[in-house]
């Protein structure tokens, strides 16, 4: 078969290499009778939503104004509601049903059997991929979240996240972990009938494709817990909400511009840890999400809510695919790149080299010094050509592992490492030059600041300026301490390409 292709590595060079991105979500609507649909109902349908939403949001607000009244913050976090509060919370959940109701989420469908508080004090909750997930808290008896404390403060919506009475972070206390940790293990073991907390462990939004890792916190108390499978079986998906995908304006209008959408909520059953798991919070948490994933029949992925801050360092930063870098980053690992000095001495000389636009697999291969039969080789080609031209470029090439080897260095000793890739000396960087350079600067120093920065430096006219004048300059000033800040949160990658999912 001519067709057919002789090795894993041709087969990658060809035709790109494929991987589950979990982050990542596009809305593809192909039928025009579609497209006419939500612009009618934009029009005719719309507006009635949004005014259902309004008044039903304006009832849930209401009931839990009533039901809050007399009680302090302080009495709510120590005590469960009971009596006519615990039933004003009920019309509140009801009410805030109404909500999803009037947004066109008419049918939930229940499967399985929910636990009580006594027979699993948390729900752990995934996939989690929307703002729409929070109709599992008003569907049914209304259970704790744990929330931002800062959500407290929103209008409308702060009273009635307040009257759940939720588990708040405090999220300038840098005790803050170990103190909802403790908060979430003393209502499930008290002896007092607090609600169910609810905990979607993935700790950020999905696409659904797989399942990331859990965070340990639900797990560390070490009582049984209840899966909880969310699922949405429609023709669209218009309310996943990924760090690289639609905004919330986007999505909410093409959600309400539907006949109607629906929701399937599958209770799996309690899973009672054995003292193994119960003794390590992680190993609780790997096992919960191989049921939950075996039941969802989707895989599972080494990828966590920690990947999505180094994803968005890398955009802010203006690095190259940065919704690939941690992938990147893993097959940069697996070759031993991250553990050589060859991209530093690629960008040492890169202005003196050719074509560096345009390289194709043979070069890139010669210029990284590894064998062209390496199939992590062909896999890391292939994530630099996003266009399946068959030719990468170099200069993208070293940001990207620049950026994977000082993730966690200040602003600053990045930018030094990337002098020589704008300029032949780091001693007279032109002002053009040095305007390129800090793109690279997180953002925070636009067009009109840097050249404001360069003419600082240049006080002579002298038509260049010197990164260590540029340095001492800014340590010097406040407005320019974002870049001598470390990123120490973002971890290093385990060389086993575990963010392929399994």
């Amino acid at each position: 078969n001519l067709g057919k292709r002789d090795s894993e590595e041709e087969s990658w060079a060809s035709k790109g290499y494929s991987y589950i991105n979990p982050f990542v979500h596009r809305i593809q609507i192909d039928s025009h009778i579609d497209v006419a649909k939500i612009y009618v109902l934009t029009v005719l349908l719309l507006p009635i939503r949004v005014v259902g939403c309004v008044l039903s949001l304006l009832s849930a607000w209401m009931f839990a104004c009533i039901g809050l009244y007399g009680v302090s913050f302080e009495e709510l976090q120590a005590k469960p509601l009971t009596g006519w509060r615990r039933h004003m919370q009920y019309l509140t959940a009801r009410a805030m049903r109404m909500v999803y109701t009037s947004g066109s989420f008419h049918y939930i469908n229940f499967k399985g059997t929910p636990a009580t508080a006594k027979e699993a004090p948390i729900l752990v909750v995934a996939p989690h991929s929307s703002y729409v997930d929070s109709i599992l808290v008003v569907s049914g008896h209304p259970p704790s979240i744990v929330a931002k404390r800062e959500t407290a403060d929103i209008p409308l919506l702060g009273r009635i996240i307040n009257y759940a009475q939720p588990i708040y972070v405090q999220r300038e206390d840098p005790n803050s972990r170990q103190n909802t940790i403790r908060h979430i293990v003393d209502r499930t073991r008290s002896t007092d009938d607090w609600p169910q907390v609810v905990i979607f462990a993935e700790g950020t939004c999905t696409n659904r494709t797989a399942l990331i890792k859990f965070k340990p916190g639900a797990f560390y108390p070490g009582v049984p817990v209840q899966p909880v499978l969310l699922r949405y079986p429609n023709k669209y998906d218009t309310f996943t909400w990924t760090w690289d995908g639609p905004g919330v304006l986007r999505l909410l209008w093409l959600t309400m511009t539907q006949f109607y959408n629906r929701c399937e909520i599958e209770y799996l059953p309690v899973y009672t840890p054995s003292p193994a798991e119960v003794a390590d919070a992680n190993l609780y948490a790997h096992n919960v999400r191989e049921v939950m994933a075996k039941a969802l029949e989707v895989p599972t992925s080494d990828y966590s809510f920690e990947d999505v801050i180094v994803m968005s360092r890398a955009r802010e930063m203006k690095i190259p695919f940065p919704g690939d870098i941690v992938e990147i980053e893993h097959t940069l690992d697996a070759l031993g790149l991250l553990d050589t000095k060859r991209d530093m001495e690629l960008c040492d000389s890169f202005l003196s080299l050719d074509n560096t636009d345009k390289l194709d697999i043979l070069t890139f291969a010669e210029l990284m010094q590894i064998d062209l039969k390496n199939p992590q080789l062909h896999k890391l080609f292939a994530l630099l050509d996003h266009r399946a031209k068959g030719t990468v470029s170099l200069k993208s090439f070293l940001l990207c592992s620049i950026f994977c080897k000082l993730k966690n260095s200040d602003i600053i000793t990045f930018l030094r490492s990337l002098v020589k890739l704008y300029s032949p000396s780091s001693q007279k960087i032109e002002r053009e030059n040095f305007m390129r350079l800090l793109r690279h600067a997180g953002g925070k120093l636009n067009e009109q600041k840097a050249q404001a920065l360069y003419y600082a430096l240049d006080t002579g006219n002298v038509g260049h300026i010197s990164f260590d004048e540029f340095a001492q300059y800014t340590e010097k000033q406040k407005s320019y301490k974002f870049l001598y800040h470390k990123s120490e949160h973002i971890r290093r990658p385990k060389s086993n390409n575990a963010a392929k999912a399994t």
